[in-house]
């Protein structure tokens, strides 16, 4: 295995009236106590495939580009894990910000380890987040229970980042190609105990003060964009009096519900103050159009719903509305229906609701560099969730995780183990003002994927760069930041002062003596420590008195671990005239203070004349690679 030191090395002497031993050690680099100054954005952009997993991503690149970017191949049993070449081919693959995320709720499974993760191919498959869960973490930086919307487990309600932009002036737009008072979009405004309450939730989302709401739910209409009798009963999104009212203007806004009305706004034209566009679908904008049971087709082969309009259409008009306030935005943009494509395990309509996800990124990009800048702005492009346990062909139990593969043009190949969704992490991308908070946030490390960061972390970044509407009245208002640390610990080692050489004694054929104890200290975070522990060990030079010496095949040492915080273990016994192991940590066992020390045992060769020999032993700490 291969190893890196940690810093220069050290030495402490030994000595004996027959022979005599210096002792050295390697001290680690300490880490910088600088903090990272977090630019504040003007404009904040969230933009979540739904149930998008890394995988997702993949299968439109393949079939867009013929090529992946994150594929993996890992064996459950070994943990031997593969990265296959990537090429970067969307927007956010250039990225400066890439990373993972977790986001388990406060139920089911309530964590993320990694070694479980990707030892046995099922444990991702139970116990996962819904999107109610997910997106209130998202939405409100805090981890609550399945099907609940903004509110704690013990039932608090909980401020959203929606309303919080609302109180220091910004702009907020909500744009979902699923319903628009669905779990996601929800997430960012809404409260209700229930998920499922949704004419509740279109009552309070209405009556927020969100100045675009964009979305499918239209009781007039098919998920094959075709007119029907109004349908407010059981499985409706939207109760009548409040159709009524978006409809007939009493409301603050102007209503859009064609595809030319959605266009027009996203050309510039006639762009209101405020938007609530319904598109005309029942439900999802194409994802549940004739032909879903056509799985194995090529995306597009259905006719499309001609009067819908594209995501990237709804974004464009979104922007459009949401620039018009100097004090800048926030707007969520939601692929929703990749979620529903991973439910039905339905290969085609994944690949066009992820690339339907991709244009709404250019469409995004596009605008920040024509409108705006990335130093007024920041954009986070990520998942909620993991839906389907999609994987390459042949992953399973046995096989454990392959990597996707495809052509340009023609469907990926890939299998499915899952209808629900799984607590696989998802990958986050960001660029602009402030997106290197969430570098700082991403502490924890993931063997296969590398350094990630919570869902609750991506809601306290964005609370964080809204900051707090001014003081009113006579109050004065005052604010404190705790900073981030650039780096969050170090893994240092320490030696004890000692008034000379550590002595041998004994007789002319055998000496003793104890290796002083020595302290390691491992206080890094896991994604500082990339997943790895760290090893101790030592070895020592000849024995030399003037022209005399022997070897330090003669010098061997039985190691003690007299205190550890979290488990590290001492070396075995060995000579020194190569390097041994003192003491050696894991992932888990690294953590804390661990205080190590050693019998050491000198064998006087036969062959050695009298004298005063001295030597040196060389501690050396490594970080594991």
């Amino acid at each position: 295995m291969n190893k890196r030191t940690t810093g220069r090395t050290r030495r402490l002497i030994v000595m004996s009236t027959v022979a005599g031993v210096a002792l050295g050690a390697t001290p680690s680099v300490v880490a910088s106590a600088e903090t990272t100054e977090t630019p504040v954005p003007q404009n904040v952009i969230v933009l979540i495939s739904d149930g998008g997993g890394y995988n997702q991503f993949d299968a439109a690149r393949l079939y867009d580009n013929g090529t992946s970017y994150q594929q993996v191949e890992v064996a459950p049993k070994s943990g031997a894990a593969t990265k296959v070449p990537g090429t970067p081919s969307e927007v956010y693959d250039d990225f400066p910000v890439q990373l993972a995320q977790s986001h388990y709720s406060a139920g089911g499974r309530a964590a993320y380890t990694p070694e479980e993760a990707w030892g046995d191919f099922s444990w991702v498959a139970s116990g996962a987040t819904d999107s109610a869960a997910a997106g209130t973490a998202l939405g409100t930086g805090v981890k609550t229970t399945n099907g609940t919307l903004g509110f704690a487990p013990d039932g608090t309600r909980l401020l959203t980042v929606g309303e919080q932009a609302m109180e220091v002036g910004k702009k907020v737009g909500l744009v979902t190609s699923v319903p628009f008072n669905h779990a996601t979009p929800a997430g960012f405004i809404a409260h209700n105990e229930s998920r499922n309450d949704y004419h509740g939730l279109a009552t309070e989302m209405i009556d927020s003060g969100v100045d675009v709401l964009i979305g499918g739910g239209h009781p007039n209409y098919t998920d094959a964009n075709t007119a029907r009798a109004s349908h407010f009963g059981a499985g409706s999104w939207i109760s009548q009096p409040d159709f009524e009212r978006v409809t007939q203007g009493e409301t603050p806004f102007s209503y859009v519900e064609s595809k030319a009305d959605f266009e027009r706004v996203a050309e510039g034209q006639n762009v209101p103050d405020k938007l609530f566009g319904l598109a005309r679908v029942a439900e999802t904008f194409q994802y549940n159009r004739p032909g879903i049971a056509n799985n194995t087709v090529l995306p597009g082969t259905d006719p499309a719903n001609v009067d819908v309009p594209s995501l990237a259409t709804s974004t464009r008009a979104a922007l459009n509305v949401l620039e018009k306030d100097d004090d800048g935005f926030f707007l969520m943009v939601e692929s929703g229906a990749v979620d529903w494509a991973g439910h039905a395990n339905q290969t085609t309509r994944i690949v066009e609701e992820q690339l339907s996800f991709n244009d709404s990124v250019d469409a995004v990009t596009d605008w920040v560099e024509k409108n705006s800048s990335w130093d007024e702005t920041l954009v986070i492009v990520t998942a909620d969730h993991e839906t389907g346990y999609l994987a390459g062909p042949g992953a399973g139990a046995e096989k454990g995780w392959t990597a996707l593969t495809g052509a340009e043009g023609q469907l990926p190949n890939v299998s499915w183990h899952s209808g629900g969704h799984t607590n696989a992490l998802v990958p986050l991308y960001a660029k602009g003002a402030g997106s290197e908070a969430l570098t700082a946030r991403a502490t924890n490390w993931d063997f296969v994927r590398g350094a990630y960061l919570d869902n609750t972390d991506l809601g306290e970044t964005i609370f964080d760069v809204l900051g707090h509407a001014d003081a009113e009245g006579d109050a004065v208002g005052v604010e404190a930041s705790v900073p981030l640390p650039a780096q969050a610990g170090q893994l240092s080692l320490a030696l004890p002062a000692t008034d000379g050489p550590v002595t041998f004694a004994g007789d002319a054929a055998a000496q003793q003596a104890e290796l002083p104890e020595v302290v390691v200290n491992d206080s890094r975070n896991e994604a500082q420590a990339q997943g790895r522990g760290w090893t101790l060990s030592g070895s020592a030079s000849a024995f030399v008195a003037g022209n005399r010496w022997f070897g330090a095949e003669n010098l061997s040492w039985t190691p003690e671990v007299v205190r550890t915080a979290a488990g590290a273990a001492a070396g075995g016994t060995a000579t020194l005239d190569k390097p041994a192991t003192l003491a050696d940590a894991g992932r888990v066992e690294r953590v804390g203070e661990t205080v190590v020390a050693a019998d050491l045992a000198l064998t006087i060769p036969a062959t050695a004349e009298s004298g005063r020999y001295g030597s040196e032993i060389t501690l050396t700490l490594f970080a594991k690679d």
